[in-house]
């Protein structure tokens, strides 16, 4: 990787990190939800997992303590976060694979995984290949497995444009710990990136595929938690 790139990488690195550690996405009470749908559902029980978008793994790796894996696999587009997720997943036991794959190939490729993650990754999909996605994923999760999404959804009555304003007037009078290039950046990206979904939209997609919601949390109304499992 060149050295421009190599910046570039980690100033997005950065500006994220902020946002993580300010919880301005919600990270933290999503994280609690994704927690509580793990021990409900598995309790002590080792269990396989499929991170898909996976990143640096930094917010889902500390969710991990505390269970027992079977295995761990992770999938991203970028090489760089794969590598700092290698550090923050280095305390797992379990095997653990790292592989510079897109989302949906990787889970077409997948052997069955009793769970499948990802976050803040599949608003990046058109509207038909999240239908995609959930019918791979049914295809993939073993029985009693889950299907963990947490992502951005735009509200029922909202056209993506809307979204798009509004989700930048919001960023920009709530994340006040970004300077104004960083907040540029994060708004360029997601005007020109993101492609959100109502949450019944998603939902009718994975009911479609043969998965049935078994839970929803909110924390904030464009920031959610969906759990599915194999109707």
């Amino acid at each position: 990787m060149n050295e421009p790139a190599a910046i570039r990488f980690f100033h997005v690195w950065d500006t994220y990190a902020k946002v993580v550690a300010s919880n301005y996405m919600f990270h933290q009470e999503l994280g609690v939800a994704v927690t509580a749908a793990l021990r409900e559902r598995f309790g002590d029980r080792p269990f396989s997992v499929l991170d898909l978008g996976c990143g640096d793994a930094a917010t889902f790796a500390p969710l991990l303590q505390g269970f027992t894996l079977k295995s761990y696999k992770g999938a991203d587009l970028c090489q760089e976060a794969l590598d700092l997720a290698a550090r923050n997943l280095g305390y797992l036991s379990c095997p653990v694979e790292l592989k510079q794959a897109d989302m949906l190939g990787e889970l077409a490729a997948s052997r069955p995984q009793d769970v499948i993650y990802t976050s803040f990754a599949l608003h990046h999909l058109p509207t038909p290949l999240k239908a995609e996605f959930f019918k791979a994923a049914a295809q993939k999760l073993n029985p009693g497995g889950l299907l963990l999404l947490v992502d951005v959804v735009r509200e029922e009555d909202e056209s993506l444009a809307e979204y798009h304003s509004a989700y930048c007037d919001w960023l920009r009078g709530h994340m006040v710990e970004l300077d104004s290039g960083e907040q540029d950046a994060i708004c360029e990206h997601l005007v020109n990136n993101d492609l959100p979904e109502p949450c019944s939209l998603l939902q009718a997609q994975a009911q479609a595929a043969g998965l049935q919601r078994i839970s929803l949390a909110i924390p904030h109304r464009r920031h959610s938690l969906s759990v599915f499992t194999l109707a």
